[in-house]
């Protein structure tokens, strides 16, 4: 067994947490996962250098390492930690990383430690490499907490939202990058242990209600509170007999993501600083972080997290005493100063979030997009601008001088801005294309943030044609049965077409024979209203059992099959029936 020093870091390969599960397919569209391309991209010779070495800075040998007698953290393993404590009679997990098989490996060696039951699994909070391996852990009888906003956070970010973050999730990770473009880190996490199955998902059967919970697993008390910071559902456990606090994401050893770049609601920094409090007012001998490596020792853990609080307070009031001197956020990034003690901080270095990141994000969460100047109530949409910009340039051949000038001064931001108004005005100019890849390679290149970097190659490769970042979709029966049939209907309105609605009117209602829930489905004024009831006049009723109408929500069986088998039932009108649902988007 491993004895983990305060001292070690690791930090090498941080792969996406957002690499599968549910997006929506079919006119039902809802919960999925996605696979990468097979097919190898051929790629001309490019030199990738380090402006500095980060994969390899400090490194922590995957294993399980001891805390104190009973708790166990497992490192290495994936881009998540996940935490073993041992009680009477049974064990308590606390998160299970993003993949089934690397949770059951971990489930494998923590059984040598104690193949006592499983009696409780907690989800710290609803990012899916916290939750996506817990079947790995469940067993008959084991209860699975989480906040009670975890159905929200799960809800917007892995349905809601789903194809846009997926999307933009695995720019940020350089999922798409093909082989021979050098991997140097992606912010969090020594290893990516991701599968391609989809494992059922072990939805969560205790909600914890309010701020402040306690709850006694085989004789292990656990003060949970509700802290919110990277998310709203947020929760940190407190193990007061063993001094041990546990923190999720609201800690860990990089400048914290107060924005992340795949895209997120808004992440109220001081929220997330005020959690933080909470963490240091345990005063806590140790800390687990969800991602990396623990702390121990009380005077080490509080100057950490006084520091990390202080970081994230001090661009808090940076951007809101700025936005009140009727600064914008442009302004704002531009003048930041970094203050002596986040130069002295390893926690504080940008190697996940970044300080112009969350400058924006701070002033865009209280004041939202508008910067108060009057040109950017009514802003030309950026096709317009660079039609009228290119025409100030005078022609294309000019624009392209203009690149390689501002290339060759090293001034690379301004010919990437350059470029991008060349791939308006002339999207398929293959020497634009080249231009603008290779403008973005090289600030790639200088770029010390890992998801930074990731995005500027992803998108360099895709725009000169080298990726092609499409994903495809299956769905399991595990993943859709235990989810509750609310969120599939929720799923529904976003994925209306407005066009092909536009002038009807209809309703269609649905029965559960299993649970004798009922549901309604509105058209009208090109939306659509879900309501608990059977609406009036609907042109059909439709009748059928929760798992047979989730399974044709994901594409893993069809309406027409299930009306054949008597499984799906219509009453009224099968042709409106399925005229309604034609009006929706199907992918």
């Amino acid at each position: 067994m491993n004895n983990l020093s305060k001292n070690y870091i690791y930090y090498n390969v941080y792969l996406s947490m957002l690499k599968k599960l549910f997006i929506p397919i079919l006119f039902f569209i809802l919960v999925i996962g996605c696979s990468k391309e097979e097919e190898k991209i051929q790629l001309p010779a490019r030199e990738f250098d380090k402006k500095i070495q980060i994969v390899d800075e400090f490194h922590v040998e995957e294993g399980i390492y001891q805390v104190v007698d009973n708790v166990y953290v497992a490192i290495g393993y994936a881009l998540a930690n996940s935490i073993l404590i041992v009680g009477d009679g049974g064990n308590i997990i606390i998160d299970t990383t993003e993949s089934h098989d690397t949770a059951r490996k971990i489930f494998e060696e923590f059984q040598k430690i104690s193949d006592q039951p499983i009696k409780a699994i907690f989800y710290t909070h609803s990012h899916p490499d916290h939750w996506r391996g817990a079947e790995a852990f469940f067993q008959e009888g084991t209860k699975v907490y989480a906040h009670e906003t975890f159905e929200k956070g799960f809800y917007d970010s892995m349905n809601l939202l789903r194809p846009i973050i997926t999307k933009r999730g695995m720019k940020q990770f350089g999922f798409f990058l093909p082989e021979g473009v050098q991997q140097w880190g992606h912010g969090l996490g020594l290893a990516f242990g991701w599968d391609f199955i989809q494992p059922p998902i072990m939805y969560p059967t205790n909600l914890l209600q309010g701020k402040l919970n306690t709850v006694n697993v085989a004789g292990i008390t656990l003060e949970i509170s509700h802290t919110p910071g990277e998310t709203d559902d947020q929760i940190i456990l407190y193990y007061p007999d063993k001094e041990v606090v546990i923190s999720g994401d609201n800690y860990y050893m990089r400048f914290p993501n107060l924005y992340t770049i795949r895209g997120t609601s808004y992440r109220d920094t001081y929220k997330w600083y005020k959690s933080v409090d909470e963490m240091r007012a345990y005063d806590p001998e140790y800390l687990i972080s969800c991602h990396g490596p623990y702390l121990s020792g009380k005077e080490e853990v509080q100057e950490r997290l006084t520091v990390y609080r202080d970081a994230v307070q001090y661009i808090h009031d940076y951007a809101v005493r700025g936005a009140n001197q009727g600064k914008t956020p442009d302004e704002l990034v531009e003048e930041f100063e970094y203050p002596a003690f986040f130069k002295d901080s390893f926690d504080l270095q940008e190697k996940y979030g970044k300080v112009s990141w969350s400058i924006r994000n701070v002033y865009n969460g209280y004041l939202g997009f508008f910067d108060g100047k009057a040109i950017n109530l009514e802003p030309l949409s950026a096709k317009q601008r660079n039609k009228r910009l290119l025409n100030v340039i005078g022609s294309k051949e000019a624009l392209i001088q203009l690149v390689n000038e501002a290339n060759d001064e090293g001034d690379f931001q301004w010919a990437a801005e350059l470029c991008e108004i060349g791939i308006s005005n002339f999207p398929n100019d293959n020497t634009i294309k080249e231009l603008y890849g290779n403008t973005l390679i090289t600030l790639g290149k200088k770029e010390t943030n890992p998801i930074a970097r990731n995005w500027y190659l992803s998108e360099a490769y895709e725009i000169m044609g080298l990726i092609t970042p499409m994903l495809g979709y299956t769905a399991s029966e595990g993943q859709v049965e235990r989810l509750p049939i609310e969120i599939f209907f929720r799923a529904m309105p976003p994925r209306l077409d407005p066009k092909k609605a536009d002038g009807k009117s209809m309703a269609v209602g649905f029965v559960m024979s299993d649970t004798e829930k009922t549901f309604g489905m509105i058209l009208r004024n090109n939306i659509i209203e879900v309501t608990h009831t059977i609406p009036n006049n609907p042109v059909a009723i439709a009748t059928v059992n929760t798992s047979t109408w989730k399974r044709i929500s994901v594409g893993l069986t069809d309406a027409k099959k299930e009306i054949s088998s008597g499984d799906l039932v219509i009453d009224g009108s099968k042709l409106k029936f399925a005229q309604f649902f034609s009006m929706f988007d199907k992918d």
